[in-house]
């Protein structure tokens, strides 16, 4: 499996048999980040805001003869991609002040990848179990509307996965709404983590994980 970064929480995943799927398209001038316009065969929406569930887009499918949209819980099969969408939160209170946030399971080429979505909160077992084997985890670090960069190490570890890839944090010229997010420099610091160079896109074979934890952080195309 190929991952490429879109940037915020939006992600191309291009399996082996050439079937896209893209994770929360975003309104660029909500977010301040550009958003060129994109070919999906499945498009996931984590929940219902507009810098994740920009469906138009995608303006078309690739090997479909039209875009799949997963914006609900369930269990789906759609070209040879297994997608399990899982409702957490976008809060700390179960809902109340956000809604429901989808964690994305994708597998696809025998590797498992997690997109958590805008998630607010910690995981209790059963959330972890119901989540599965994760090789790659999707993870907000920015706080404010997510869980913050501390709180996004203290998960990684507990769900395990081979390759963890942050997301939704600050960067330069990102509207108003997020300039009080963490960077991805903050979440580094704070977990003593450090990385290598930034990638453009990332191949992923189950023959490369590991059990030793990787911390990739991905050049965007905005």
């Amino acid at each position: 499996m190929e991952i490429s970064y879109l940037g915020h929480s939006s992600f191309r995943l291009r399996a082996q048999n050439g079937m896209v799927l893209i994770t929360d398209p975003f309104e660029a001038n909500k977010v301040g980040l550009s958003y060129p316009k994109q070919k999906a065969d499945i498009v996931t929406v984590s929940h219902d805001h507009s810098d994740h569930n920009v469906v138009e887009n995608i303006t078309g499918a690739l090997k479909r003869e039209e875009v799949f949209v997963i914006d609900q819980a369930g269990e789906y099969e759609v070209g040879g991609m297994e997608v399990s969408a899982v409702g957490l939160y976008h809060d700390k209170k179960r809902g109340r002040e956000r809604g429901v946030s989808l964690a994305m399971i994708i597998r696809a080429d025998g590797v498992s990848v997690c997109h958590l979505g805008d998630l607010g909160h910690d995981l209790t077992n059963k959330q972890v179990n119901l989540l599965g084997d994760i090789d790659v985890l999707l993870i907000p670090i920015g706080g404010v509307y997510t869980i913050d960069e501390k709180e996004a190490g203290i998960l990684m570890n507990k769900l395990g996965a081979s390759m963890v890839i942050p997301m939704h944090y600050k960067r330069k010229g990102m509207g108003k709404e997020f300039k009080d997010l963490s960077t991805v420099e903050d979440f580094l610091d704070k977990n003593n983590l450090s990385v290598g160079e930034k990638l453009d896109k990332i191949k992923v074979n189950p023959s490369d994980l590991s059990e030793n934890v990787q911390v990739v952080v991905m050049n965007d195309r905005s």
